[in-house]
Formats: structure tokens, sequence, C-alpha cells
């Protein structure tokens, strides 16, 4: 049931961002862009108005326990704030169909509308994801074992396929122009030294914030650890299999994540809210100093991506997570 949900929203993300490129050239596709989203927008609302009048009841009936944060006051904000920037975001280009254009007419290009709208719900459903970090925590800790391949193609391929429909591939752009707005190119030796010397600066930043969350957060470091030895402990494993383990890892994770927010997002919000975005997404750290770790991992990513390319920061991204693992099996660090 998980798995058909996730296909189905990933499908509606992909159409969305086909029928914002096909905005550009019909109006119709527009129309239709700007009340889909201006719907999707009031169905949030809805559900954060009804989520803060279940609150009110269950506090004037007092029938949730002081134990039971299911429905908070922040988780409601939350909501509700999605609900109304998502209908914020839509007035522009609603005025623009009305035949009302407003002042700033940056807003109104339909795939940075759309990219403007989805940035905000997906960051707003991270949230409430850390938000509820102890329940999912405790479902992650009683369901996963350790990271397969389908598991990797199920989290990283629909990141591809989000990518993919943002630049508009095959309406805007076709497979050679896709990879250049994506940011992949060739890279010279120079660089991958560069590349080389990011992935050793990574791991004196990994040390330095896993002591800090050591030491500030010692209950939520041994629980996140938990998680994190269930998924991606070589153990067990002989020495050709923790190779292709650890290219799993490296190469799998590298190739969604760095396609989408560096090779497509990143061009259009920059490396500072791509970053935030790209370390909202990390949610099996829950509400640790380890985020601002992986803010800080994604910001070198960024400008590896600015002043090098995709390709560049893709390696340093499989670099980084293979050599986790590699570490790990042979030096047990």
């Amino acid at each position: 049931m998980e798995a058909v949900l996730t296909i189905s929203l990933i499908t509606l993300v992909a159409l969305l961002a086909l029928l914002s490129h096909l905005g550009k050239k019909h109006w119709v596709a527009e129309v239709i862009l700007v009340v889909a989203l201006l719907l999707g927008s009031l169905l949030v609302l809805g559900l954060g108005v009804l989520l803060g009048a279940v609150l009110l009841l269950t506090a004037a009936t007092g029938t949730q326990g002081a134990d039971d944060p299911t429905v908070t006051p922040v988780i409601v904000a939350v909501v509700i704030s999605a609900g109304l920037a998502g209908l914020a975001l839509c007035t522009p280009p609603l005025l623009k169909v009305l035949g009302r254009p407003p002042r700033r007419p940056f807003r109104l290009d339909p795939p940075i509308f759309f990219a403007l709208w989805l940035f905000v719900l997906v960051l707003s459903a991270n949230l409430l994801q850390l938000l509820s970090f102890e329940q999912i925590a405790a479902l992650t800790l009683s369901s996963e074992s350790r990271i397969s391949p389908g598991l990797v193609l199920a989290s990283q391929l629909p990141l591809v396929v989000v990518a993919l429909a943002g630049v508009g591939l095959g309406l805007r752009r076709g497979p050679r122009e896709t990879l250049t707005r994506l940011g992949y190119g060739p890279v010279t030796p120079l660089q991958l030294g560069l590349v080389a010397l990011f992935i050793l600066g990574a791991f004196v930043v990994q040390f330095l914030a896993d002591s800090l969350f050591a030491t500030l957060q010692p209950d939520l470091y041994e629980r996140v650890g938990e998680v994190t030895d269930t998924l991606f402990n070589p153990e067990g494993l002989g020495a050709v299999a923790v190779v292709l383990f650890a290219l799993l890892i490296g190469v799998g994770a590298a190739t969604g994540e760095e396609t989408l927010f560096r090779g497509a997002v990143q061009p259009v919000f920059g490396v500072v809210l791509t970053s935030i975005l790209f370390a909202s997404v990390h949610i099996q750290y829950g509400p640790s100093v380890l985020l601002g770790y992986v803010f800080v991992l994604s910001l070198g990513l960024g400008l590896l991506r600015k002043h090098i390319n995709t390709t560049a920061s893709f390696l340093a991204h499989s670099g980084y997570n293979a050599s986790s693992v590699l570490l790990v099996y042979f030096l047990g660090v």
C-alpha cells in the first residue's frame, strides 16, 4: 500500500512539473496548473484547520493525555502555515490568469511558480516528520533491516524522475540539453583532486559533529546510531560483497540526491536554500545536531556544483558514502 501511494505521489509531482513547462507555451495548461495547486493549498489549509479543531476539542474535553502528542499546536501551526503559504504563492499566477498580473513577473513563470510551491510543501512535510520523530524512529527500528538494492532503487529512482520532469525532459529539452541543465559534464584531474580533498574534509567535520552529538544529545545519539547500524552496517558480508554494498550506498544515493538537489533544484533556489531542503529530508537523524552537519555537507556539495559541475558533487557524495562503509568494515572506524 505504501509503495502504491509513493508511486502515485511521484507520478503526480512529475505530471505537474511537466504541466508547468507546458504552461510556458499554452494558456490552458497554466490554468490547470494554477487550479490544481490552489486546490492542493486549500486542502492542506483545511487539514490544518481540522487538526486545530481536534486539538481544541481534546483540550476542552480532556480526552488527550499529556503523554499523547499526536496533535500539538506546533504541528497545527506548521500545516496551516504551509496551506497559507501555498495560497500566497498561487495568488500572482491566479491574478495573471484573471488578466491582472502583479508587479513581480518572475513569480509568474510556471516552472518557477511550481518549484516554489513544491519547495514550501516538501519543507513543511519534512518538518512535520521531524516533529514526529519519536513515532517514526520506533517504526524504523522495528521494521527495517540492512538496506537493499530494491530499497535504494525505490528511494532514489523517484528523485531522478522528478528531476528529469522538473527540468522539462521531452517538452523543453532533449536528453543532451537535460544533462547540461542538470550540470553533468567532464571533470579534470585537478577537479578530481578537489573532490578527494572534499571527502577528507567531510570525514573531519563528521568526526567533530559525532562528538558534539554524543555530548549534547546522548540518548538521541544512541537511538540514531541504532537506526544507522541497522541500515548501513556491513557486518557479516564478505570483502567482495562489502565493496558492492559500498557502491550501492555510494552511487545509489548520490545518483538520486545529486541529480535532484544539486542538478535540478540548486540553479533555481541557490546553494543555501537547497541545503536547507536537503538537510530536512534526512529525517533519520531526528532533530539532532547531525542535521547541521548534513547542512554543512550540502553547502560543500553545492559549491562543487556551482564552481565545477554536478559530476563533481556526485563523485564527492558517492565517494564519501562508499568510503564510510568501507572504513567501518576494514578499519572498524
